[in-house]
C-alpha cells in the first residue's frame, strides 16, 4: 500500500516584517556542505545526515506551520526557544549562531546560553507527529515520531543490522529480513559466544538450540485478546527452553526468527512458534517490577473545533477535588464535539486558544470558549494505560479501531457452547471408543475432562454424536467435574458395560480434523461456560514496596465489550512470582471478597491497590497453548 509522504522543501510560511533578512547564502551553504560531508545513516531516524546533524523524517500528514523551524523549513526537532520568543531546531540554531551571533528573525544579539528548551507541551506534540518508516523497500509502517527509533532498532524488517555472531568476526550487514537466511549459512554459527541474558526493562534477543520439535513453553494472549501481546505462561521442566534457562513466565515474545508477533493473533503466534527450526531466535521483553513501571501514559493532543451557527459546541467542563485543573465532564449528544469525535470525557484541558487554563476554574475556561470567534483550539492531556512497554509500539490501537461486531469475532469469549445430552445404545461388550484427558491436579492444572481422540469404529465414532474437544460433564448421571483423571477414567469404565449410556457434554469450542490427539489451546478454555471453571483462592502478602507483583488488563469498559479482569504479566522476584500459583492469563474474580465482575479497569486497579493485609484472590486459571 502506497502512503503519501509530505515534503517540506517548498512549504511557504509568513516571514516577519522588516528588519528580517535571510542569512548570507554563501555562508550558510558552506555550513551545509561541511555539515553533510561526513554523513552517516542515523540509527534514530534512519536517514543519511551528519553525525551531529538534525534528524530527518518523512511525515505522513501535513504538519501545523507553527511547529516548523524557520531555518530548515522542517518540523522542529529538539526545539529550543530564544530569549526573544522564537523557536528553532536546536542543531539549526547552534549552527547559525556560530556564524551570525544574532536571532535569525529579528536580528537581536543572541548566544546559545540565552536559549532554553521549548515547553513540554510543544515537545510532546512533536513526538506525536506521524512519520513513515524510511526503509520503504521493506516496510510500510506509519508511527508517532517518538517511536521510530524503537521501530528501527527492534521491528523494522528493512533496518540494517549485523549478524548476532559479529563479535566472533562475522561481517554480515544487511536488512533484518535477510538475517535469518544468513544465520543458516553463517560460518560462525556453531561457535559459542556465550549466552546473552534477558535484561529486565529492555528488549533482548536470544538464540535457543532447538534439538527437539517442541520448544517446551506455553503461551497466552495475542492482539485479538485483552492481553494484546504474546506472553509466556509456563516453561515446562526438562524442555529445550528450560535447559536454556533464560525464558521465564511473563516474558513477552515480540519476534520469532524474523517474524513479527507484535500484531499477531493468538493462532498466528501459535503457528509461527510451532514451526521447527534448528536455531530459534527470539526477541523478548521482560517487565521490571511494578513500582518501577509507569502505570499511566500521558498524551498531549491539539484539537481544533470550528463553530457553526445554531449548533452548540457541546462540552461540559468540571473541576476535581483532588487537584487543580479543568476536565471534560461529558459531551452533549449530537453536538459539534461529538460529531468531531476527538475529545473524550475526563480529558484535561491545558490551553484554549493559546490561553493557559492549567490552573484555571471551569468558569474562566468556559468564558474563553464563549468569547472565541470562529474556531476553538484545545490543547488537552489524556492519560491512558499502556498495553505494552513504552519502547514497544502498542498493538492495542489496531484492535481499538475495530467495530464491536468484528472485535467479538476476533475475541471469541461471546461464543455460547451448548450443553447436550447424548444417549448411546450399545452391546454390553462394546467399548465407547474414546480417549480422554484432563481432570483435577492434571499435569496442566485443574481442567474438566475432555475428549482427545475417537475410534471411528467404536460406538461413539459410528454415531458421530461426539467430536474431539467435547467436554464430558457426566456419564449416566455421575458428575465428572471435580474428579481427577484417574477417578474420571474409573467412572467411564464402570458405565461402559451397560447397554444404554447417557453422556452430558459441552460442545467443543474448537477441534482438530487431522491425525493425533486433540490438544486444547488457551482460547479453547476461555470459551467454555462457567460450569466448567474451577475456582482457586490465592492469598498474597504485599512486598515492602507495596507491590503484589502482577499487572492486569480487561474490565467492563473495554472496547471489545465487558470482559473479565486478566493477569497480563507476573513480574520476577515479587510476591506473586515467588508464590508461583498465579499465571499470566488467569482471570481474577474477586479481591478480598470484592467482586471484579462487570467492574471497569480503573476500578479493578483501585480495588487491588487498596487491598490491605493478606490479599485473597479468587482466580480461574487455564493452561496456555503448548508450543
Amino acid at each position: 500500500m502506497l502512503k503519501e509522504v509530505m515534503s517540506y522543501e517548498n512549504v511557504p510560511f509568513d516571514l516577519p516584517p522588516p528588519p528580517y533578512t535571510p542569512p548570507n547564502s554563501d555562508t550558510f551553504s558552506t555550513i551545509t556542505h561541511n555539515k553533510y560531508r561526513d554523513s552517516v545513516i542515523c540509527s534514530k531516524c534512519g536517514q543519511l545526515h551528519a553525525l551531529n546533524g538534525t534528524h530527518l523524517y518523512d511525515y505522513h500528514q501535513a504538519v501545523d506551520r507553527e511547529l516548523t523551524c524557520h531555518l530548515c523549513l522542517q518540523p522542529l526537532v529538539n526545539p529550543i526557544n530564544t530569549k526573544c520568543g522564537h523557536t528553532f531546531c536546536s542543531t539549526c540554531l547552534k549552527s547559525y549562531l556560530r556564524v551570525q551571533g544574532q536571532c535569525p528573525l529579528d536580528l537581536h544579539t543572541l548566544s546559545i546560553s540565552e536559549c532554553q528548551k521549548s515547553s513540554l507541551i510543544v515537545r510532546r506534540l512533536l513526538d506525536k507527529l506521524l512519520v513513515v518508516c524510511p526503509n520503504v523497500d521493506y516496510c510500510e509502517e506509519v508511527m508517532p515520531r517518538s517511536e521510530l527509533d524503537s521501530h528501527l532498532a527492534h521491528r523494522c524488517r528493512g533496518a540494517v543490522t549485523r549478524c548476532i555472531k559479529a563479535s566472533l568476526g562475522c561481517r554480515f550487514q544487511g536488512p533484518r529480513s535477510a538475517l535469518q537466511s544468513h544465520l543458516w549459512e553463517c560460518s560462525y554459527r556453531d561457535q559459542n559466544a556465550g549466552k546473552h541474558p534477558i535484561v529486565c526493562g529492555e528488549v533482548s534477543t536470544i538464540e535457543i538450540e532447538r534439538d527437539q520439535r517442541e520448544l517446551g513453553i506455553s503461551i497466552v494472549g495475542g492482539c485479538d485478546t485483552p492481553l494484546v501481546c504474546i506472553v509466556v505462561q509456563e516453561v515446562f521442566p526438562d524442555s529445550v527452553a528450560a535447559k536454556d534457562d533464560r525464558l521465564k513466565p511473563g516474558d513477552q515474545i515480540l519476534e520469532v526468527n524474523g517474524e513479527d508477533l507484535t500484531q499477531a493473533t493468538h493462532y498466528q503466534a501459535r503457528k509461527v512458534l510451532s514451526q521447527h527450526s534448528q536455531m530459534c531466535r527470539l526477541t523478548v521483553y521482560r517487565e521490571k517490577a511494578e513500582e518501577e513501571r509507569p502505570i499511566e501514559k500521558e498524551e498531549i493532543l491539539k484539537i481544533v473545533l470550528t463553530k457553526v451557527k445554531g449548533k452548540q459546541l457541546g462540552i461540559k467542563l468540571v473541576g476535581k477535588r483532588h487537584g487543580p485543573g479543568v476536565y471534560i465532564l461529558n459531551l452533549v449528544p449530537n453536538s459539534l464535539a461529538v460529531l468531531d469525535g476527538r475529545l473524550r470525557p475526563d480529558d484535561r484541558v491545558l490551553e484554549i486558544n493559546g490561553v493557559d487554563v492549567t490552573y484555571s476554574s471551569q468558569e474562566h475556561a468556559a468564558s474563553v470558549i464563549q468569547t472565541s470567534p470562529d474556531k476553538v483550539q484545545f490543547v488537552i492531556s489524556r492519560t491512558s494505560r499502556p498495553q505494552t512497554p513504552d519502547l514497544i509500539r502498542s498493538t492495542s490501537e489496531a484492535l481499538c479501531s475495530l467495530d464491536l461486531d468484528l472485535a467479538e469475532v476476533l475475541w471469541p469469549m461471546c461464543k455460547k457452547c451448548r450443553e447436550l445430552n447424548i444417549t448411546i445404545n450399545k452391546d454390553v461388550q462394546e467399548s465407547l471408543g474414546i480417549s480422554i484427558a484432563g481432570g483435577m491436579a492434571s499435569p496442566r492444572g485443574d481442567t474438566p475432562i475432555y475428549v482427545t481422540n475417537i475410534n471411528p469404529q467404536g460406538c461413539l465414532g459410528q454415531s458421530e454424536q461426539i467430536q474431539r474437544g467435547d467436554v464430558l460433564l457426566a456419564i449416566n448421571q455421575t458428575h465428572l467435574l471435580g474428579l481427577s483423571h484417574q477417578e474420571a477414567v474409573a467412572q467411564v469404565k464402570a458405565n461402559t458395560g451397560l447397554k444404554v449410556v447417557t453422556l452430558k457434554i459441552v460442545e467443543a469450542p474448537e477441534t482438530c480434523m487431522g491425525p493425533g490427539n486433540f490438544i486444547p489451546s488457551w482460547l479453547y478454555w476461555q470459551q467454555l461456560p462457567n460450569v466448567c471453571q474451577t475456582v482457586k483462592t490465592v492469598t498474597l502478602l504485599r512486598s515492602p514496596t507495596g507491590s503484589l507483583g502482577f499487572s492486569v488488563v480487561g474490565g467492563a469498559d473495554c472496547l471489545q465489550g465487558s470482559l473479565p479482569v486478566y493477569i497480563k504479566s507476573v513480574v520476577m522476584e515479587t510476591p506473586a512470582y515467588k508464590d508461583g500459583r498465579l499465571k499470566c492469563g488467569d482471570q481474577i474474580l474477586s479481591v478480598n471478597n470484592v467482586s471484579l465482575e462487570h467492574v471497569a479497569h480503573s476500578k479493578a486497579v483501585e480495588i487491588l491497590k487498596h487491598a490491605t493485609g493478606a490479599v485473597s484472590l479468587r482466580v480461574v486459571s487455564w493452561p496456555g497453548t503448548s508450543i
